[in-house]
């Protein structure tokens, strides 16, 4: 099995437990101050949305109108539950997904390090692909080139990283310059990250 089906799996099999725990979060703050970059009524892409709570619920309630993608169907199914007036949630994993809109922005929170490694290369460009230009660009990623296993709710899953000179060198060839990069981010919400990133899409 490859490492798409076993995190897509492994998110399928615990959509209970993480509903029970993300549901009783308050939004990520960096999520928050990366919102206040962007116009009302930007059009946003959270990729890897989950069941989208918290973050597409504060989206949709902000006026902000919202795309969610996931590779799990579990968690699709119960996002959709929602019944977000200006959100829509798509099982899709994001270097084959396609919209016929760009974004003002895409958020992907704990997601693009599901991505096995060997396709890292190619975030970027589908980032860039599917932003306007001036559209921002939050990550959470790894300090380290490799691939490791976890687990989760007693699940497995796969995490696959770049190098950090790799992520820089890559968000600049594809357009980008960069507006926040911190190291071992920490905040109350989820605890620790070792690297959080923001970055806009230049003009040219």
């Amino acid at each position: 099995m490859g490492q798409r089906e076993i995190n897509r799996d492994s998110y399928n099999q615990i959509v209970a437990e993480w509903s029970a725990f993300r549901n009783r979060c308050p939004v990520n703050s960096c999520v928050r101050e990366f919102c206040e970059r962007l116009p009302i009524k930007s059009r946003v892409l959270d990729v890897g949305c989950g069941t989208g709570d918290p973050i597409d619920v504060y989206l949709n309630d902000n006026g902000f109108s919202v795309v969610g993608i996931d590779i799990s169907e579990s968690m699709i199914h119960e996002a959709r539950k929602l019944h977000l007036s200006h959100a829509a949630f798509e099982v899709a994993e994001f270097l084959e997904f396609h919209s016929a809109e760009k974004f003002d922005a895409i958020i992907a929170f704990d997601s693009i390090w599901h991505i096995e490694e060997a396709r890292q290369e190619q975030i970027y460009g589908k980032a860039s692909s599917l932003l306007n230009n001036n559209g921002y660009f939050l990550f959470t990623h790894g300090k380290k080139r490799g691939t490791i296993r976890g687990n989760m709710y007693a699940h497995e899953f796969v995490y696959s990283f770049l190098d950090q000179d790799e992520v820089k060198r890559l968000l600049l060839e594809n357009g980008f310059r960069i507006i926040m990069w911190a190291e071992d981010y920490q905040e109350k919400t989820t605890g620790s990250r070792d690297l959080l990133v923001v970055a806009q899409k230049r003009t040219w």
